[in-house]
């Protein structure tokens, strides 16, 4: 069985065990050697330290669960039990492994030797060994790899295996919870501490928004109709010619303001080439692939600490520097948002754009 299965560390469940529990003394794993003698571990953040630990991961997990269709808050939460609020040993420099995962036979970057418990079922109970973990050159690397274990699958042998955490399956997070539970992880509690952890800690407001809806939306290129909104997408072969109105029922609002909008039984179409509205314009309005929307927001710059990125003239390919850039952990008004080519760009006033997958944005 591939390693995230089978890790079964206390470098993690250990930690997790404590949520709401008793204190149990010291516990030695491949992370640290943690001592909880007279207190339980909180699943809510409670210090500086922790409360800046989900800052620092929060643009990470919504760019990988972006990526590859999954649940920021879920891929968050578990970061947090599996790192001990990102004080193992194991998740800090220069090894940055948040989630625990071990060498694996595919792997052929940099590793870490640790000491670490794993369940003998012959035994009944943990024994400790040396085992081979991943290292990584910051957590974006480390929620990648998660994420894309998540997607794709513990191996070629099964790369369905953790299909029900995938949004497109799911209803909410509680149902990913659920399924990583006794295949990620086989804590009968797994589902229940990543829910708390969750709900402790607001971590929702980083997922994607889905709306039931009953509107008419309408094409202004031909548009692809894909069978998930995220993720790999797949096209489900069909082409909607521009300028025809569909009916939607859903929408989901992603963590870059693209609005993807299902037009029945998970056919899914992008606001890039779709808006909403009974228009049937006999000239798109937008032959070079976008659309902008009048918004009212704020724009937080989450790129690199310490780096920042740049103000454009325009969205688009043919755009130009302007000269200007933007510090990570700013805000900034925002009065549109445009879609070009599929990538969302955020307007700060006059002719100053911001590239979406380096912002969050919030009404």
């Amino acid at each position: 069985m591939e390693e995230i299965l089978m890790k079964k560390t206390l470098t993690m469940l250990s930690l997790a065990a404590t949520l709401g529990g008793t204190a149990i003394g010291t516990i030695t794993s491949a992370a640290t050697t943690i001592q909880a003698a007279d207190a339980s571990i909180s699943s809510k953040a409670q210090t500086t330290q922790q409360k800046e630990f989900i800052q620092k991961i929060a643009a990470h997990a919504q760019n990988c669960a972006t990526q590859y269709g999954l649940y920021p808050s879920v891929m968050m939460a578990q970061a947090i039990l599996e790192s001990g609020w990102g004080q193992s040993t194991l998740s800090l420099a220069p090894n940055y492994n948040l989630f625990g995962i071990k060498k694996g036979q595919d792997w052929t970057g940099d590793t870490v030797s640790m000491q670490t418990q794993e369940w003998d079922a012959n035994a009944g109970k943990y024994v400790t060994i040396m085992a081979d973990f991943r290292k990584y050159p910051s957590f974006f690397e480390s929620f990648t790899d998660n994420a894309k274990k998540l997607r794709l699958g513990p191996g070629a042998w099964n790369p369905s295996y953790y299909s029900g955490t995938w949004i497109e399956n799911t209803k909410s997070y509680q149902d990913a919870t659920a399924w990583l539970q006794g295949r990620y992880a086989t804590d009968i509690s797994y589902a229940s501490k990543l829910n708390r952890v969750i709900t402790d800690n607001n971590l929702t407001q980083y997922d994607p928004k889905p709306t039931t809806v009953n509107k008419v939306v309408t094409t202004t290129a031909a548009t692809t109709v894909y069978k998930q909104f995220n993720g790999p997408k797949t096209a489900n072969g069909q082409v909607l010619p521009a300028g025809t109105s569909w009916k939607a029922n859903k929408q989901i609002t992603m963590v870059d303001g693209t609005v993807w909008y299902d037009l029945g039984n998970n056919q899914w179409a992008s606001s890039a080439t779709v808006k909403e509205g009974e228009t049937n314009p006999s000239n798109p309005s937008n032959p070079g692939n976008s659309n902008e929307t009048v918004i009212s927001g704020v724009a937080r710059v989450n790129y690199v600490p310490g780096y920042s990125i740049a103000i454009w003239n325009k969205p688009g390919n043919d755009r130009q520097f302007t000269g200007k850039k933007l510090l990570h952990g700013t805000d900034w008004k925002v009065f549109k948002r445009a879609v070009v080519d599929g990538q969302v760009w955020y307007n700060l006033g006059g002719n100053q754009w911001l590239q979406g997958k380096y912002v969050t944005y919030k009404a």
